[in-house]
This record gives structure tokens, C-alpha cells and sequence, in this order.
């Protein structure tokens, strides 16, 4: 039982150096991912057209600013969520849930609505 407490709750026990280690290091891994993504993208793109490099790489800031939205919302949720169902709190999980849908369809209508008026004006400038 003593081990199952310390697996549950390893913030609370853990050695601060570790932790960080164990924490940050897949968070790394992902962003590696992500960038090596990008430029996989970008070169595969280049081999089209300058131009098409050119829409890749401008694109990419929004592409950005999408996954930081979508990132900082669903971690939001997630950790409201776990409070509330930590203490048991039917009704505000409920809330939570019921946000974090509306949150999720309310940032995915104003990016579509930025990309489809906005995006010919993003690029021209």
C-alpha cells in the first residue's frame, strides 16, 4: 500500500531534480517532435515552389497560436477536472466538461472565421 501512496502523489515525494527530470523531459521530446515536424514540412514543401515554402512559413505562426489555445485550454480543463473530481464534485465536473466542449467549438469558430475572411489580408501584409 505504502508504494501504491508514493506512485499516487509522486510531486509530493519525489526529489526535486528528479522530478523535474521525469516531468520535463517528455515535454521536450514533444516539442522536438513538433519542430522536427515543421521542418520535414518545409523541406518537402520547398522542393514544390518558393511560393509554396513561402505559405508554409507564413501559415506556421497561426498554426502556433492554434496548438497554444487548444494546449492551454485542454490543460486548464484537465486540471479543473481532476480537482473537481477529487473532491467529488458532480456538479462542477459537469460545469467543467460542459466549458471545456464550448471553449473547444467557441476557439475552433474563431479560427475558422480568422482563416476563412483573414487569411488573404494575414498574408498580403
Amino acid at each position: 500500500m505504502a508504494t501504491e501512496k508514493i506512485q499516487e502523489n509522486k510531486m509530493g515525494v519525489m526529489p526535486v531534480n528528479r522530478l523535474l527530470i521525469t516531468m520535463s523531459v517528455p515535454l521536450m521530446i514533444s516539442m522536438l517532435v513538433q519542430a522536427l515536424y515543421n521542418v520535414v514540412d518545409s523541406i518537402f514543401v520547398a522542393q514544390l515552389s518558393e511560393d509554396a515554402l513561402n505559405a508554409v512559413s507564413l501559415a506556421f505562426p497561426m498554426q502556433n497560436l492554434m496548438i497554444s489555445v487548444a494546449t492551454g485550454t485542454g490543460v486548464g480543463i484537465s486540471a479543473l477536472l481532476s480537482k473537481s473530481l477529487g473532491e467529488n464534485d458532480t456538479e462542477r465536473v459537469e460545469r467543467a466538461a460542459t466549458n471545456g466542449i464550448f471553449l473547444a467549438f467557441a476557439s475552433f469558430v474563431v479560427f475558422a472565421v480568422i482563416g476563412l475572411f483573414f487569411s488573404r489580408i494575414f498574408f498580403e501584409l
